[in-house]
């Protein structure tokens, strides 16, 4: 018994932390992927943006800076899952309140009907707390660019941007501090949310060094 112990307590001691993966396009289905991307196995990063907040401010990846972040894409007056994504958005503010390293981040994919005073009146509903959460609005062809070629948050063909064009889609999409995706998540899914609280709970500690 007394060895048994000292190799599980070994065992322990000398287990490995667990990290998170580096998510690139080669990983992903295909059908996520703009072809131009498909073949990129390394260094995908988000890329900049340049959209409005809820509080009428300009947001860019300057404003993430040295943080990590979930990202959607919802629309205000979605009344099916939107719903659930957003009442798993408040979850994860409320976990994550007193850890200002995380922030959350919800694009509109109805820009041209959700202006920044949709924005914040969702944002109130939500009881958002300032600069944790932010909901942006702004050019249409910019957010559907990032949801399509930076997010792969939407399964659909090529990635042409017209004014016929309309994402809904569910995905939740972890972010490291240097803008590489390190988790995409079923937003509706209440075990989905779950392995996510798991999963920023690691990346914290890997972008805190513990």
């Amino acid at each position: 018994m007394i060895f048994a112990v000292g190799v599980m307590g070994g065992y322990y001691l000398q287990k490995p932390e667990a990290k998170l993966p580096i998510i690139n396009p080669s990983d992903l289905n295909p059908a996520l992927v703009d072809d131009s991307l498909e073949r990129t196995g390394l260094n995908h990063r988000i890329g900049d943006f340049s959209l409005l907040s809820q509080d009428s401010v300009l947001i860019t990846q300057a404003n993430l800076e040295g943080k990590i972040y979930v990202a959607d894409f919802f629309f205000a007056s979605c009344q099916t899952i939107c719903v659930d994504m957003a009442k798993n958005m408040r979850l994860l503010q409320e976990t994550f309140k007193n850890d200002p390293e995380l922030v959350l981040v919800s694009h509109t994919v109805y820009p041209e009907k959700e202006g920044v005073g949709v924005m914040r009146a969702y944002a109130d509903l939500q009881q958002v707390i300032p600069n944790k959460w932010y909901f942006l609005t702004g050019d249409k062809e910019q957010i559907y660019t990032l949801a399509r070629k930076h997010y792969f948050a939407v399964m659909e063909p090529g990635a042409t941007f017209n004014e016929h064009d309309f994402i809904h889609t569910d995905n939740f999409t972890l972010v490291d501090s240097k803008k590489r995706i390190r988790g995409m998540y079923v937003g509706t899914d209440d075990l989905e949310i779950q392995k996510l609280i798991a999963d920023i709970k690691i990346l914290l500690k890997e972008e805190r060094g513990i």
